[in-house]
Protein backbone atom coordinates (compact mmCIF):
# COMPACT_ATOMS: atom_id res chain seq x y z
CA UNK A 1 0.00 0.00 0.00
CA UNK A 2 1.34 3.40 -0.97
CA UNK A 3 1.96 6.05 1.67
CA UNK A 4 -0.78 8.19 0.15
CA UNK A 5 -3.39 5.46 0.46
CA UNK A 6 -2.25 4.68 3.98
CA UNK A 7 -2.86 8.23 5.16
CA UNK A 8 -6.15 8.50 3.30
CA UNK A 9 -7.23 5.23 4.90
CA UNK A 10 -6.30 6.57 8.31
CA UNK A 11 -8.33 9.73 7.72
CA UNK A 12 -11.34 7.62 6.68
CA UNK A 13 -11.03 5.45 9.78
CA UNK A 14 -11.10 8.55 11.95
CA UNK A 15 -14.05 9.87 9.95
CA UNK A 16 -16.02 6.72 10.74
CA UNK A 17 -16.13 7.76 14.40
CA UNK A 18 -17.82 11.01 13.35
CA UNK A 19 -20.56 8.97 11.68
CA UNK A 20 -20.75 6.27 14.37
CA UNK A 21 -23.83 7.75 16.16
CA UNK A 22 -25.80 7.26 12.96
CA UNK A 23 -25.61 3.50 13.49
CA UNK A 24 -27.71 3.72 16.65
CA UNK A 25 -31.39 2.71 16.44
CA UNK A 26 -34.08 5.35 16.19
CA UNK A 27 -33.67 8.81 14.76
CA UNK A 28 -33.31 12.40 16.02
CA UNK A 29 -36.73 13.93 15.41
CA UNK A 30 -35.93 16.77 17.79
CA UNK A 31 -33.30 18.12 15.36
CA UNK A 32 -34.37 21.29 13.55
CA UNK A 33 -35.06 19.61 10.21
CA UNK A 34 -35.32 16.10 11.62
CA UNK A 35 -38.95 15.60 10.54
CA UNK A 36 -38.33 17.39 7.22
CA UNK A 37 -35.63 14.98 6.13
CA UNK A 38 -38.00 12.07 6.67
CA UNK A 39 -41.11 13.44 5.00
CA UNK A 40 -39.12 14.96 2.14
CA UNK A 41 -37.81 11.49 1.33
CA UNK A 42 -41.35 10.11 1.66
CA UNK A 43 -42.52 12.65 -0.94
CA UNK A 44 -39.51 11.96 -3.17
CA UNK A 45 -40.08 8.20 -2.97
CA UNK A 46 -43.75 8.53 -3.88
CA UNK A 47 -42.78 10.33 -7.09
CA UNK A 48 -40.19 7.68 -7.92
CA UNK A 49 -42.84 5.01 -7.34
CA UNK A 50 -44.90 6.70 -10.06
CA UNK A 51 -41.98 6.16 -12.46
CA UNK A 52 -40.80 9.78 -12.31
CA UNK A 53 -37.05 10.29 -12.83
CA UNK A 54 -37.07 13.94 -11.73
CA UNK A 55 -39.49 14.37 -8.81
CA UNK A 56 -41.02 17.83 -8.56
CA UNK A 57 -44.25 17.54 -6.54
CA UNK A 58 -44.83 16.73 -2.87
CA UNK A 59 -48.42 15.41 -2.73
CA UNK A 60 -48.84 15.52 1.05
CA UNK A 61 -47.56 19.03 1.71
CA UNK A 62 -49.93 21.92 2.50
CA UNK A 63 -52.30 19.58 4.39
CA UNK A 64 -52.59 17.36 1.32
CA UNK A 65 -53.09 20.10 -1.28
CA UNK A 66 -49.53 19.38 -2.43
CA UNK A 67 -46.63 21.67 -3.18
CA UNK A 68 -43.88 21.90 -5.85
CA UNK A 69 -41.29 21.01 -3.22
CA UNK A 70 -38.56 19.69 -5.46
CA UNK A 71 -38.97 22.41 -8.05
CA UNK A 72 -37.29 24.66 -5.48
CA UNK A 73 -35.47 22.23 -3.20
CA UNK A 74 -32.22 20.85 -4.61
CA UNK A 75 -32.65 17.08 -4.99
CA UNK A 76 -29.18 15.47 -5.00
CA UNK A 77 -29.16 14.39 -1.34
CA UNK A 78 -32.57 12.80 -1.76
CA UNK A 79 -31.43 10.86 -4.81
CA UNK A 80 -28.69 9.46 -2.57
CA UNK A 81 -31.15 8.65 0.24
CA UNK A 82 -33.62 7.16 -2.22
CA UNK A 83 -30.86 4.90 -3.52
CA UNK A 84 -30.36 3.55 -0.01
CA UNK A 85 -34.13 3.22 0.46
CA UNK A 86 -34.48 1.22 -2.76
CA UNK A 87 -31.94 -1.29 -1.42
CA UNK A 88 -34.36 -2.09 1.40
CA UNK A 89 -33.55 0.42 4.12
CA UNK A 90 -36.42 2.21 5.84
CA UNK A 91 -36.91 5.95 5.42
CA UNK A 92 -35.04 6.94 8.60
CA UNK A 93 -32.26 4.42 8.00
CA UNK A 94 -31.82 5.65 4.43
CA UNK A 95 -31.52 9.25 5.64
CA UNK A 96 -28.91 8.28 8.23
CA UNK A 97 -26.98 6.32 5.59
CA UNK A 98 -27.00 9.41 3.34
CA UNK A 99 -25.65 11.53 6.21
CA UNK A 100 -22.92 8.98 6.92
CA UNK A 101 -21.88 8.84 3.27
CA UNK A 102 -21.66 12.64 3.16
CA UNK A 103 -19.12 12.51 6.00
CA UNK A 104 -16.91 10.03 4.15
CA UNK A 105 -17.24 11.89 0.84
CA UNK A 106 -16.14 15.15 2.46
CA UNK A 107 -13.19 13.42 4.11
CA UNK A 108 -11.86 12.11 0.79
CA UNK A 109 -12.52 15.41 -0.97
CA UNK A 110 -10.66 17.42 1.66
CA UNK A 111 -7.71 15.00 1.47
CA UNK A 112 -7.50 15.51 -2.31
CA UNK A 113 -7.85 19.28 -2.00
CA UNK A 114 -5.08 19.49 0.60
CA UNK A 115 -2.79 17.44 -1.63
CA UNK A 116 -3.48 19.73 -4.58
CA UNK A 117 -2.77 22.84 -2.52
CA UNK A 118 0.41 21.41 -1.05
CA UNK A 119 1.78 20.27 -4.40
CA UNK A 120 2.83 23.85 -5.07
CA UNK A 121 5.71 22.96 -2.74
CA UNK A 122 8.81 21.09 -3.95
CA UNK A 123 8.15 17.53 -5.01
CA UNK A 124 10.57 16.12 -2.44
CA UNK A 125 8.79 17.73 0.54
CA UNK A 126 7.84 15.27 3.23
CA UNK A 127 4.54 15.07 5.05
CA UNK A 128 2.05 15.68 2.27
CA UNK A 129 0.06 12.55 3.13
CA UNK A 130 0.07 13.28 6.85
CA UNK A 131 -0.77 16.96 6.28
CA UNK A 132 -3.62 16.03 3.92
CA UNK A 133 -4.93 13.66 6.59
CA UNK A 134 -4.83 16.53 9.10
CA UNK A 135 -6.90 18.71 6.75
CA UNK A 136 -9.40 15.90 6.13
CA UNK A 137 -9.85 15.32 9.85
CA UNK A 138 -10.15 19.05 10.65
CA UNK A 139 -12.90 19.42 8.05
CA UNK A 140 -14.69 16.24 9.05
CA UNK A 141 -14.68 17.27 12.72
CA UNK A 142 -15.43 20.97 12.21
CA UNK A 143 -18.15 21.83 14.75
CA UNK A 144 -20.49 23.18 12.08
CA UNK A 145 -20.41 19.83 10.28
CA UNK A 146 -21.85 18.27 13.44
CA UNK A 147 -24.33 21.13 13.78
CA UNK A 148 -25.56 20.45 10.25
CA UNK A 149 -25.98 16.73 10.90
CA UNK A 150 -26.82 16.26 14.56
CA UNK A 151 -28.36 19.61 15.57
CA UNK A 152 -30.05 20.72 12.34
CA UNK A 153 -30.37 17.42 10.41
CA UNK A 154 -29.90 19.49 7.25
CA UNK A 155 -29.32 16.71 4.72
CA UNK A 156 -29.11 18.82 1.55
CA UNK A 157 -26.70 21.33 3.06
CA UNK A 158 -24.60 18.53 4.53
CA UNK A 159 -24.13 17.17 1.04
CA UNK A 160 -23.22 20.62 -0.26
CA UNK A 161 -20.54 20.85 2.43
CA UNK A 162 -19.25 17.42 1.45
CA UNK A 163 -18.83 18.61 -2.15
CA UNK A 164 -17.10 21.91 -1.33
CA UNK A 165 -13.60 20.43 -1.24
CA UNK A 166 -14.23 18.37 -4.38
CA UNK A 167 -15.24 21.44 -6.39
CA UNK A 168 -12.36 23.55 -5.08
CA UNK A 169 -9.89 20.71 -5.75
CA UNK A 170 -11.17 20.29 -9.30
CA UNK A 171 -11.04 23.98 -10.23
CA UNK A 172 -7.67 24.55 -8.52
CA UNK A 173 -6.23 21.56 -10.38
CA UNK A 174 -7.73 22.74 -13.66
CA UNK A 175 -6.35 26.26 -13.32
CA UNK A 176 -2.94 24.93 -12.26
CA UNK A 177 -2.58 22.36 -15.07
CA UNK A 178 -5.45 22.34 -17.60
CA UNK A 179 -6.65 19.27 -19.41
CA UNK A 180 -9.90 17.98 -20.85
CA UNK A 181 -10.35 15.51 -18.01
CA UNK A 182 -9.89 18.26 -15.47
CA UNK A 183 -12.52 20.34 -17.25
CA UNK A 184 -14.83 17.33 -16.90
CA UNK A 185 -14.00 16.90 -13.21
CA UNK A 186 -14.56 20.58 -12.45
CA UNK A 187 -17.84 20.63 -14.36
CA UNK A 188 -19.11 17.46 -12.67
CA UNK A 189 -18.27 18.58 -9.14
CA UNK A 190 -19.71 22.05 -9.62
CA UNK A 191 -22.88 20.68 -11.19
CA UNK A 192 -23.35 18.21 -8.35
CA UNK A 193 -22.78 20.99 -5.83
CA UNK A 194 -25.49 23.12 -7.47
CA UNK A 195 -27.82 20.12 -7.45
CA UNK A 196 -27.08 19.46 -3.77
CA UNK A 197 -28.01 22.89 -2.38
CA UNK A 198 -28.15 25.66 -4.93
CA UNK A 199 -28.17 28.58 -2.46
CA UNK A 200 -25.10 27.31 -0.62
CA UNK A 201 -23.39 26.57 -3.95
CA UNK A 202 -23.96 30.13 -5.15
CA UNK A 203 -22.53 31.50 -1.88
CA UNK A 204 -19.49 29.27 -2.45
CA UNK A 205 -18.97 30.30 -6.09
CA UNK A 206 -16.96 33.50 -5.35
CA UNK A 207 -14.35 31.36 -3.57
CA UNK A 208 -14.06 29.20 -6.69
CA UNK A 209 -13.57 32.34 -8.77
CA UNK A 210 -10.86 33.55 -6.41
CA UNK A 211 -9.18 30.12 -6.59
CA UNK A 212 -9.03 30.31 -10.38
CA UNK A 213 -7.53 33.80 -10.36
CA UNK A 214 -4.91 32.95 -7.73
CA UNK A 215 -3.95 29.64 -9.33
CA UNK A 216 -3.58 31.27 -12.76
CA UNK A 217 -1.53 34.09 -11.23
CA UNK A 218 0.74 31.60 -9.45
CA UNK A 219 1.35 29.77 -12.72
CA UNK A 220 2.03 33.00 -14.60
CA UNK A 221 -0.90 32.50 -16.98
CA UNK A 222 -3.35 35.06 -15.57
CA UNK A 223 -2.96 37.59 -18.44
CA UNK A 224 -3.65 34.91 -21.03
CA UNK A 225 -7.26 34.88 -22.24
CA UNK A 226 -6.77 31.28 -23.33
CA UNK A 227 -6.05 30.26 -19.73
CA UNK A 228 -9.63 31.16 -18.84
CA UNK A 229 -11.22 28.91 -21.43
CA UNK A 230 -11.01 25.76 -19.33
CA UNK A 231 -12.47 27.21 -16.10
CA UNK A 232 -15.21 29.06 -18.01
CA UNK A 233 -16.11 25.92 -19.94
CA UNK A 234 -16.17 23.90 -16.71
CA UNK A 235 -18.38 26.46 -14.97
CA UNK A 236 -20.80 26.60 -17.88
CA UNK A 237 -20.96 22.81 -18.12
CA UNK A 238 -21.52 22.60 -14.36
CA UNK A 239 -24.44 25.02 -14.53
CA UNK A 240 -25.81 23.05 -17.50
CA UNK A 241 -25.50 19.80 -15.53
CA UNK A 242 -27.67 21.24 -12.76
CA UNK A 243 -30.05 22.99 -15.17
CA UNK A 244 -32.84 20.45 -14.58
CA UNK A 245 -33.08 21.76 -11.02
CA UNK A 246 -31.49 25.20 -11.13
CA UNK A 247 -33.40 26.81 -13.99
CA UNK A 248 -36.94 25.93 -12.77
CA UNK A 249 -36.06 26.99 -9.23
CA UNK A 250 -35.09 30.44 -10.50
CA UNK A 251 -37.69 30.85 -13.23
CA UNK A 252 -40.72 29.69 -11.22
CA UNK A 253 -40.23 31.83 -8.12
CA UNK A 254 -43.27 33.87 -9.16
CA UNK A 255 -45.50 30.79 -8.99
CA UNK A 256 -45.25 30.48 -5.20
CA UNK A 257 -45.68 32.79 -2.22
CA UNK A 258 -41.94 33.14 -1.84
CA UNK A 259 -42.20 35.80 0.84
CA UNK A 260 -43.45 33.26 3.38
CA UNK A 261 -39.98 31.63 3.33
CA UNK A 262 -38.01 34.87 3.70
CA UNK A 263 -39.80 36.64 6.53
CA UNK A 264 -40.50 36.13 10.26
CA UNK A 265 -38.06 33.46 11.53
CA UNK A 266 -36.42 33.35 8.07
CA UNK A 267 -35.47 37.04 8.04
CA UNK A 268 -31.73 36.94 7.42
CA UNK A 269 -31.09 40.17 9.34
CA UNK A 270 -32.07 38.31 12.52
CA UNK A 271 -29.43 35.64 11.96
CA UNK A 272 -26.11 37.42 11.93
CA UNK A 273 -23.45 35.91 14.18
CA UNK A 274 -21.88 37.89 17.00
CA UNK A 275 -18.05 37.63 16.98
CA UNK A 276 -17.93 36.14 20.47
CA UNK A 277 -20.15 33.26 19.35
CA UNK A 278 -17.48 32.06 16.93
CA UNK A 279 -15.24 31.09 19.85
CA UNK A 280 -17.95 30.25 22.39
CA UNK A 281 -17.81 26.68 23.75
CA UNK A 282 -21.63 26.55 23.73
CA UNK A 283 -23.08 23.31 22.46
CA UNK A 284 -26.83 22.98 22.53
CA UNK A 285 -29.67 21.83 20.30
CA UNK A 286 -31.77 25.02 20.29
CA UNK A 287 -32.45 27.53 17.56
CA UNK A 288 -30.96 30.70 16.18
CA UNK A 289 -32.93 33.76 17.26
CA UNK A 290 -32.69 37.51 16.83
CA UNK A 291 -30.00 38.89 19.12
CA UNK A 292 -27.16 37.11 20.92
CA UNK A 293 -29.32 34.66 22.89
CA UNK A 294 -29.02 31.82 20.38
CA UNK A 295 -29.03 28.29 21.75
CA UNK A 296 -27.63 26.93 18.49
CA UNK A 297 -23.83 26.60 18.33
CA UNK A 298 -21.92 28.89 15.98
CA UNK A 299 -18.42 28.08 17.17
CA UNK A 300 -15.60 27.50 14.71
CA UNK A 301 -13.73 25.36 17.22
CA UNK A 302 -10.55 26.29 19.03
CA UNK A 303 -8.44 23.65 17.26
CA UNK A 304 -9.47 24.69 13.71
CA UNK A 305 -9.02 28.37 14.59
CA UNK A 306 -5.54 27.80 16.03
CA UNK A 307 -4.46 25.62 13.12
CA UNK A 308 -5.87 27.99 10.51
CA UNK A 309 -4.07 30.97 12.03
CA UNK A 310 -0.82 28.98 12.21
CA UNK A 311 -1.25 27.83 8.62
CA UNK A 312 -1.96 31.37 7.47
CA UNK A 313 1.11 32.75 9.21
CA UNK A 314 3.39 29.99 7.96
CA UNK A 315 1.89 29.88 4.47
CA UNK A 316 2.18 33.58 3.71
CA UNK A 317 5.88 33.48 4.66
CA UNK A 318 6.50 30.52 2.35
CA UNK A 319 6.71 31.32 -1.34
CA UNK A 320 5.49 27.88 -2.41
CA UNK A 321 2.52 27.83 -0.03
CA UNK A 322 1.62 31.50 -0.47
CA UNK A 323 -1.00 31.12 -3.24
CA UNK A 324 -2.99 28.59 -1.22
CA UNK A 325 -2.55 30.59 1.98
CA UNK A 326 -3.75 33.79 0.31
CA UNK A 327 -6.80 32.06 -1.17
CA UNK A 328 -7.82 30.33 2.05
CA UNK A 329 -6.98 33.31 4.25
CA UNK A 330 -9.02 35.59 2.01
CA UNK A 331 -11.92 33.14 2.15
CA UNK A 332 -11.65 32.79 5.93
CA UNK A 333 -11.71 36.54 6.55
CA UNK A 334 -14.32 37.43 3.93
CA UNK A 335 -16.87 34.77 4.82
CA UNK A 336 -16.40 35.35 8.54
CA UNK A 337 -17.10 39.05 7.97
CA UNK A 338 -20.21 38.23 5.94
CA UNK A 339 -21.63 36.28 8.86
CA UNK A 340 -21.60 39.37 11.11
CA UNK A 341 -23.99 42.28 11.27
CA UNK A 342 -21.32 44.60 9.89
CA UNK A 343 -22.02 43.11 6.44
CA UNK A 344 -25.76 43.87 6.58
CA UNK A 345 -25.60 46.45 3.79
CA UNK A 346 -24.19 43.83 1.40
CA UNK A 347 -26.97 41.34 2.14
CA UNK A 348 -29.66 44.01 1.75
CA UNK A 349 -28.17 45.30 -1.51
CA UNK A 350 -28.42 41.90 -3.23
CA UNK A 351 -32.05 40.80 -3.08
CA UNK A 352 -31.27 37.27 -4.23
CA UNK A 353 -29.26 36.75 -1.04
CA UNK A 354 -32.50 36.76 0.95
CA UNK A 355 -32.98 33.17 -0.23
CA UNK A 356 -29.95 32.20 1.86
CA UNK A 357 -32.12 32.94 4.93
CA UNK A 358 -29.27 32.42 7.42
CA UNK A 359 -25.86 34.16 7.12
CA UNK A 360 -24.45 31.56 9.53
CA UNK A 361 -24.66 29.04 6.66
CA UNK A 362 -21.27 30.48 5.70
CA UNK A 363 -19.72 28.60 8.65
CA UNK A 364 -19.37 25.65 6.29
CA UNK A 365 -17.19 27.62 3.87
CA UNK A 366 -15.18 29.03 6.80
CA UNK A 367 -14.62 25.46 8.01
CA UNK A 368 -13.29 24.48 4.57
CA UNK A 369 -10.83 27.40 4.53
CA UNK A 370 -9.69 26.59 8.06
CA UNK A 371 -9.08 22.95 7.12
CA UNK A 372 -7.04 23.95 4.07
CA UNK A 373 -4.88 26.24 6.17
CA UNK A 374 -4.50 23.43 8.72
CA UNK A 375 -2.93 21.36 5.92
CA UNK A 376 -0.19 23.97 5.58
CA UNK A 377 0.40 23.94 9.34
CA UNK A 378 0.47 20.12 9.25
CA UNK A 379 2.97 20.07 6.40
CA UNK A 380 5.29 22.44 8.23
CA UNK A 381 5.02 20.41 11.41
CA UNK A 382 5.71 17.16 9.55
CA UNK A 383 8.77 18.71 7.90
CA UNK A 384 10.24 19.80 11.21
CA UNK A 385 9.06 17.14 13.66
CA UNK A 386 8.16 14.16 11.49
CA UNK A 387 4.92 12.87 10.09
CA UNK A 388 3.99 11.24 13.37
CA UNK A 389 3.62 14.67 14.96
CA UNK A 390 1.10 15.67 12.28
CA UNK A 391 -0.90 12.53 12.95
CA UNK A 392 -0.92 13.31 16.67
CA UNK A 393 -2.31 16.69 15.70
CA UNK A 394 -5.12 14.99 13.80
CA UNK A 395 -5.92 12.79 16.78
CA UNK A 396 -6.03 15.85 19.03
CA UNK A 397 -8.61 17.40 16.72
CA UNK A 398 -10.70 14.23 16.92
CA UNK A 399 -10.55 14.16 20.71
CA UNK A 400 -11.51 17.85 20.92
CA UNK A 401 -14.56 17.59 18.64
CA UNK A 402 -15.80 14.01 19.02
CA UNK A 403 -18.12 14.91 21.94
CA UNK A 404 -20.09 17.07 19.49
CA UNK A 405 -20.92 14.02 17.35
CA UNK A 406 -23.93 13.36 19.53
CA UNK A 407 -27.53 13.61 18.33
CA UNK A 408 -30.58 13.71 20.55
CA UNK A 409 -31.84 10.24 19.75
CA UNK A 410 -35.58 9.65 19.70
CA UNK A 411 -37.48 6.38 19.58
CA UNK A 412 -38.62 5.13 16.16
CA UNK A 413 -41.87 6.72 15.03
CA UNK A 414 -43.48 4.80 12.14
CA UNK A 415 -45.89 7.67 11.42
CA UNK A 416 -42.96 10.03 10.85
CA UNK A 417 -41.92 7.79 7.95
CA UNK A 418 -45.36 7.85 6.33
CA UNK A 419 -47.35 10.52 4.46
CA UNK A 420 -49.29 11.33 7.64
CA UNK A 421 -46.04 12.58 9.20
CA UNK A 422 -46.05 15.55 6.82
CA UNK A 423 -49.59 16.50 7.79
CA UNK A 424 -49.01 16.11 11.53
CA UNK A 425 -45.99 18.36 11.28
CA UNK A 426 -47.95 21.05 9.45
CA UNK A 427 -50.80 20.84 11.95
CA UNK A 428 -48.29 21.65 14.69
CA UNK A 429 -46.30 24.26 12.74
CA UNK A 430 -48.95 26.18 10.89
CA UNK A 431 -46.52 28.55 9.16
CA UNK A 432 -44.99 25.64 7.23
CA UNK A 433 -47.97 25.18 4.88
CA UNK A 434 -46.78 26.30 1.48
CA UNK A 435 -48.89 28.46 -0.83
CA UNK A 436 -48.83 28.94 -4.58
CA UNK A 437 -49.41 32.19 -6.43
CA UNK A 438 -53.05 31.14 -6.96
CA UNK A 439 -53.63 30.60 -3.23
CA UNK A 440 -55.28 33.61 -1.61
CA UNK A 441 -54.74 32.51 2.00
CA UNK A 442 -52.95 29.79 3.90
CA UNK A 443 -55.13 26.65 4.18
CA UNK A 444 -56.46 26.10 7.69
CA UNK A 445 -57.81 22.64 6.94
CA UNK A 446 -58.42 20.30 4.03
CA UNK A 447 -60.90 17.53 3.22
CA UNK A 448 -57.99 15.08 3.48
CA UNK A 449 -56.78 15.80 7.04
CA UNK A 450 -59.23 13.58 8.92
CA UNK A 451 -58.54 10.68 6.54
CA UNK A 452 -54.78 11.14 6.93
CA UNK A 453 -55.04 11.01 10.72
CA UNK A 454 -57.38 8.01 10.68
CA UNK A 455 -55.32 6.07 8.13
CA UNK A 456 -58.22 5.93 5.67
CA UNK A 457 -58.39 6.37 1.89
CA UNK A 458 -58.05 10.05 1.04
CA UNK A 459 -60.85 11.95 -0.73
CA UNK A 460 -59.14 13.24 -3.86
CA UNK A 461 -61.81 15.35 -5.53
CA UNK A 462 -65.41 16.60 -5.43
CA UNK A 463 -67.96 17.75 -7.99
CA UNK A 464 -70.80 20.23 -7.87
CA UNK A 465 -73.05 17.94 -9.96
CA UNK A 466 -76.08 16.92 -7.83
CA UNK A 467 -76.03 13.28 -6.72
CA UNK A 468 -72.64 12.58 -8.30
CA UNK A 469 -70.10 10.23 -6.72
CA UNK A 470 -66.32 10.50 -6.80
CA UNK A 471 -64.31 7.35 -6.07
CA UNK A 472 -60.55 7.66 -5.41
CA UNK A 473 -58.54 5.08 -7.36
CA UNK A 474 -54.90 6.16 -7.02
CA UNK A 475 -52.88 8.79 -5.17
CA UNK A 476 -49.22 8.82 -6.12
CA UNK A 477 -46.44 11.31 -6.12
CA UNK A 478 -47.27 12.80 -9.51
CA UNK A 479 -50.46 10.96 -10.52
CA UNK A 480 -54.01 10.97 -9.11
CA UNK A 481 -56.93 8.99 -10.52
CA UNK A 482 -60.64 9.11 -9.65
CA UNK A 483 -63.83 7.56 -11.06
CA UNK A 484 -66.75 9.94 -11.35
CA UNK A 485 -70.40 8.94 -11.87
CA UNK A 486 -72.84 11.75 -12.56
CA UNK A 487 -76.14 12.19 -14.34
CA UNK A 488 -75.39 15.82 -15.14
CA UNK A 489 -72.40 17.81 -16.26
CA UNK A 490 -70.50 19.74 -13.63
CA UNK A 491 -67.19 21.03 -12.40
CA UNK A 492 -64.74 18.57 -10.88
CA UNK A 493 -62.31 20.00 -8.32
CA UNK A 494 -59.33 18.08 -7.05
CA UNK A 495 -58.16 18.79 -3.50
CA UNK A 496 -54.77 19.66 -4.99
CA UNK A 497 -53.20 23.01 -5.76
CA UNK A 498 -53.11 24.08 -9.37
CA UNK A 499 -49.56 24.63 -10.61
CA UNK A 500 -48.02 24.75 -14.10
CA UNK A 501 -47.32 21.20 -15.23
CA UNK A 502 -50.61 19.63 -14.11
CA UNK A 503 -52.51 17.97 -16.95
CA UNK A 504 -55.87 16.23 -16.88
CA UNK A 505 -57.21 13.31 -18.92
CA UNK A 506 -60.86 12.28 -19.05
CA UNK A 507 -61.08 8.67 -20.23
CA UNK A 508 -57.62 9.14 -21.71
CA UNK A 509 -58.50 12.34 -23.59
CA UNK A 510 -56.69 15.55 -22.56
CA UNK A 511 -58.89 18.11 -20.80
CA UNK A 512 -58.01 21.72 -19.90
CA UNK A 513 -57.49 22.56 -16.22
CA UNK A 514 -57.69 25.87 -14.33
CA UNK A 515 -57.18 27.18 -10.80
CA UNK A 516 -60.41 27.53 -8.84
CA UNK A 517 -61.54 28.93 -5.52
CA UNK A 518 -59.60 30.86 -2.89
CA UNK A 519 -57.04 28.06 -2.59
CA UNK A 520 -56.44 27.79 -6.33
CA UNK A 521 -57.15 24.06 -6.66
CA UNK A 522 -57.25 22.11 -9.92
CA UNK A 523 -60.63 22.29 -11.65
CA UNK A 524 -62.00 20.98 -14.94
CA UNK A 525 -65.37 20.63 -16.64
CA UNK A 526 -66.80 17.11 -16.74
CA UNK A 527 -69.70 15.88 -18.88
CA UNK A 528 -72.44 13.62 -17.52
CA UNK A 529 -71.82 9.89 -17.28
CA UNK A 530 -69.17 7.64 -15.81
CA UNK A 531 -65.59 8.79 -16.35
CA UNK A 532 -62.09 7.90 -15.28
CA UNK A 533 -60.23 11.15 -14.62
CA UNK A 534 -56.46 11.30 -14.27
CA UNK A 535 -54.33 14.27 -13.36
CA UNK A 536 -50.60 14.03 -13.94
CA UNK A 537 -47.88 16.44 -12.88
CA UNK A 538 -45.37 16.65 -15.69
CA UNK A 539 -42.78 18.89 -17.24
CA UNK A 540 -43.50 22.32 -18.68
CA UNK A 541 -41.65 23.37 -21.84
CA UNK A 542 -39.13 25.23 -19.69
CA UNK A 543 -38.52 22.25 -17.41
CA UNK A 544 -38.27 19.92 -20.38
CA UNK A 545 -35.72 22.19 -22.04
CA UNK A 546 -33.78 22.29 -18.76
CA UNK A 547 -33.79 18.49 -18.64
CA UNK A 548 -32.36 18.31 -22.15
CA UNK A 549 -29.67 20.83 -21.25
CA UNK A 550 -28.64 18.65 -18.30
CA UNK A 551 -28.60 15.53 -20.47
CA UNK A 552 -26.42 17.29 -23.04
CA UNK A 553 -24.08 18.35 -20.24
CA UNK A 554 -23.81 14.76 -19.00
CA UNK A 555 -22.82 13.67 -22.49
CA UNK A 556 -20.34 16.53 -22.87
CA UNK A 557 -18.71 15.80 -19.51
CA UNK A 558 -18.50 12.10 -20.38
CA UNK A 559 -16.81 12.85 -23.72
CA UNK A 560 -14.26 15.13 -22.03
CA UNK A 561 -13.68 12.70 -19.18
CA UNK A 562 -13.07 9.76 -21.49
CA UNK A 563 -10.90 11.68 -23.92
CA UNK A 564 -7.40 10.24 -24.40
CA UNK A 565 -4.32 12.03 -23.19
CA UNK A 566 -2.50 12.47 -19.94
CA UNK A 567 -3.18 15.21 -17.43
CA UNK A 568 -0.33 17.63 -17.04
CA UNK A 569 1.17 17.98 -13.58
CA UNK A 570 2.21 21.37 -12.38
CA UNK A 571 5.80 22.26 -11.86
CA UNK A 572 6.79 24.37 -8.91
CA UNK A 573 8.56 27.45 -10.24
CA UNK A 574 9.66 28.71 -6.86
CA UNK A 575 12.29 26.23 -5.77
CA UNK A 576 12.59 25.14 -2.15
CA UNK A 577 10.29 26.59 0.48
Amino acid sequence: MSERRRYLGLALILAVFAAWPLLAPGYFLGAHDGPHTLFFLVQFDRAVADGVLIPRWGPDHALGYGYPTFVFYSPLAYYVAEGFHLTGLGIAAAIKAAFALSILVSCVGMFLLAEALLRQAPTDSRGFGAAAAVAAVVYTYAPYRFVDIYVRAALAESWALSLFPWALWAFWSLATAPSRRRIAAAAATYGLLLAAHNVTALLFTPLLGAAIIIALAASGRLPSARAWLGPIAAGALGVALAAFSLIPSLAERGYIRQEQWTRATYNLTDHFVYPGQLLSPLWDYGYAVAGPEDTMPFQQGLAPVALSLAGLALGTRSRCFRPAAVLLGLGLVTYTFLMTGASGAIWRAVSLLSLAQFPWRLLGIVALCAAGLAAIAGARLADRAGQGSALLLALAVVVASLPYARPQHTAPDPRAEQPVGTVEFELEYTDMRGMTAWTQHMPQDSPKVAAYLAGEALPLAETDAPGASVEPLHLGGHVQIVRVRSETAGELRFHTYYYPGWRAYVDGVPAPVRPAGPLGVIALDLPAGEHRVTIHFGETPLRLASDWVSLAAVMGIAVLGLSPGRDHTSRNPHGNH
